[in-house]
């Protein structure tokens, strides 16, 4: 028990850089090994997008291994350095950050769902959501919903009330209050709600996923068990969301679905064009028939990109240019609409992505030297994370899990991806400002009041 409670504090302390580099294991370094093998090349020569890799002349070369493997050496001994150098400063700046009382927490809650649930009925999202009638249609809703509803809702919704809804999970956990208990189940059924009116899977996979590792990291009893608990209810909602996308899809074979689903970054859609007249029950059976091949799509979904990146950016270089050209609002070219042109080139050119993990876009901006430089700051950003102190108090605590799904992020998305995108770290940190600083003031303001009364007094 005390080796799995020892356990428990290790992972916990590091989940930061041990989210970020088992997402990558398991959502692209796996897929390439699998790849190298016959029968890997087997499930490749399915489809035409992906036997394509086999011509590449750069597939399994010792360079093509060596960005593959990078993360697992040069993350650990930067989190290392970081923990040695920079926790000190870290534990000192903790102590700024403050609890939110009952009724701040609960009106900011207000007004960002408030925020969401307006641009949502604006949008007519919940209308678009139930419109799309086969995988295609649902893609076109996708973009339609999320145009509408804007980037500020977005950000509202998939950042700040991401991290709401873990901080009321961490402090339930810690103070058992049932106002905190409400509070959670709240925003555990909203949220839900909310994250799949976007008619997309992986934002509500990742916010469970994020609720999972709250309670792994604060359940006072059987932690263990309800993590793993948690962890196959998170598989079966990819299995039924997944199953939805598949079995409704009316002009298109299942084959075709999946080798869509599984690689492009824009069919992440989750249609539900017949939800009423959908058995439960069919779903079930249809997760459960096609388990093995949603299982390789999830696998293969982001690793069959990362041939084309090394392949592409080597022989041509930086095509889209580099760092400060990217810097621009809206440059002609992006190196992951580049490559779904390159992988796909359908109707979804130059608003179809096909990302990279932040190392693997920054070999698309200039090679070696800024791929290992993107890592690296990955990596430190990831290493700040750890210095947190878990038991502080639950905005720490919440902190921390939040760049635990950051890490998740990194191993998807280039380097300013998990920083200003809709579910961006920075705007979670804004507001925690905006918060300090609102705390600041009050207590001035209150502390001008009490001398005011006292010189009343006298």
């Amino acid at each position: 028990m005390k080796l799995l409670d020892g356990f428990r504090v290790w992972v916990s302390r590091n989940l930061a850089p041990i989210i970020f580099l088992s997402a990558y294991f398991f959502t692209v370094v796996l897929g390439n090994i699998i790849y190298s093998f016959p029968f890997g090349k087997v499930e490749l020569l399915r489809s035409e997008y992906t036997a394509d890799i086999l011509n590449f002349d750069t597939l399994f070369s010792l360079g093509y291994w060596v960005l593959l493997l990078v993360p697992f050496v040069l993350t650990p001994l930067v989190v290392v350095l970081v923990r040695k150098v920079l926790c000190g400063a870290v534990l000192k700046l903790s102590r700024f950050v403050i609890e939110f009382s009952k009724v701040e927490y609960l009106s900011i809650l207000v007004a960002c769902y408030g925020i969401v649930l307006y641009a949502l009925l604006k949008a007519d999202a919940f209308s678009l959501f139930l419109n799309g009638a086969d995988a295609v249609a649902s893609v076109v809703a996708r973009f339609k919903i999320r145009s509408q509803v804007g980037f500020f809702p977005l950000m509202v919704m998939m950042s700040l009330l991401h991290f709401l809804s873990i901080y009321s999970l961490v402090r339930w956990m810690r103070e058992r209050s049932w106002f905190w208990v409400g509070a959670s189940v709240f925003n555990s059924i909203v949220m839900s709600v909310f994250l799949i009116m976007l008619n997309m899977k992986w934002p509500i996979l990742i916010f469970y996923a994020g609720l999972v590792l709250a309670i792994f990291v604060y359940a006072k009893r059987h932690a263990y068990l309800k993590t793993a608990l948690g962890g196959v209810l998170l598989i079966a909602v990819y299995f039924l969301i997944s199953a939805f996308v598949f079995r409704l899809a009316a002009t298109e074979s299942t084959e075709s679905i999946v080798s869509t689903a599984q690689t492009a970054q824009i069919v992440e859609a989750s249609a539900i064009p017949s939800v009423p007249r959908t058995k439960i029950v069919d779903v079930g059976a249809a997760a459960t028939k096609n388990a093995p091949m949603l299982i390789f799509a999830a696998v293969n979904r982001m690793a069959i990109i990362y041939p084309y990146y090394y392949e592409l950016f080597t022989r041509e270089g930086a095509v889209c240019g580099g760092i400060l050209a990217q810097a621009k609002i809206g440059p002609a070219c992006r190196p992951s609409t580049f490559i779904y042109t390159r992988m796909f080139n359908d109707s979804f050119n130059g608003r179809g992505t096909a990302p990279a993990a932040v190392h693997v876009s920054g070999y698309a901006l200039g090679g070696w030297p800024v791929a290992i430089g993107f890592l690296i700051c990955a990596s430190l950003a990831l290493g700040l994370f750890t210095c947190l102190p878990l038991h502080l108090n639950a905005v720490t605590g919440s902190l921390a899990l939040t760049g635990a799904i950051a890490g998740y992020h990194y191993s998807q998305l280039p380097l300013e991806g998990p920083i200003i995108y809709d579910h961006g770290l920075l705007w979670v940190f804004l507001m925690l400002f905006v918060f300090v600083g609102y705390r600041y003031l009050l207590s001035i303001f209150r502390g001008s009041l009490a001398n005011l009364k006292n010189q009343h007094l006298r």
